[in-house]
This record gives C-alpha cells, sequence and structure tokens, in this order.
C-alpha cells in the first residue's frame, strides 16, 4: 500500500471477507485487512479496506483501496494485487460451485 506518486513499499496482510452485494451488472465484493505482526500501515491510511468490483463472470475489473469506508489516496502494489485477486478468485469460485450468492 503506498499513495500514488510514492515510493514502493510492500505490506504483509490477511484478508477476510465483508460483504458482497450486487450492482446492476457488477458484483461489490469488500474484503478487510489484517496486518501481520510487526507490520504497520503507511502514514495517512487509517483504517483501510478493499472494494473488488467484479463483472456478472466474477472476473475482477477493479481493485479499490478505500480508507475509513472512501476512496482514497492510496493504492496497492502489483504483488498486494495479486494476493488479493487469488483470494477473490477462489473466494467467488467456491460460492459459484455452491450456487451461494457472492
Amino acid at each position: 500500500m503506498m499513495k500514488y506518486g510514492a515510493e514502493h513499499e510492500e505490506h504483509r496482510f490477511g484478508l477476510c471477507f465483508l460483504e458482497a452485494e450486487s450492482r446492476g451488472q457488477w458484483q461489490d465484493v469488500y474484503l478487510g485487512i489484517q496486518l501481520e505482526d510487526g507490520d504497520v500501515l503507511p502514514e495517512g491510511l487509517l483504517d483501510p479496506s478493499i472494494l473488488v468490483i467484479c463483472n456478472g463472470e466474477g472476473e475482477i475489473v477493479q481493485i479499490v483501496l478505500h480508507d475509513e469506508g472512501c476512496d482514497s489516496e492510496f493504492q496497492f502494489t502489483y504483488a498486494e494485487k495479486e494476493q488479493i485477486e487469488k483470494y477473490v478468485n477462489q473466494h467467488v469460485s467456491a460460492k459459484k460451485t455452491t450456487n451461494e450468492p457472492l
């Protein structure tokens, strides 16, 4: 997680599913972030969470880093995005095979 235009900085965190909701042709998936022991948030980032926007087939269209529930001036690194994509793809696949709503 880093501010737009700032120096590249990787953070170690776990993810947890919070909720999902349909919005027309889009599926919004909300995730929580749990920092690993010893890791700290970048300065200015207070309460991060993640909005993952998927299309009707469950493919990820956009990943947004929220702070205190709103869009923020922070973004994820490529490795962090890969971690989020992997988590969502596993979660979406599991829900689709059991025919449960996301």
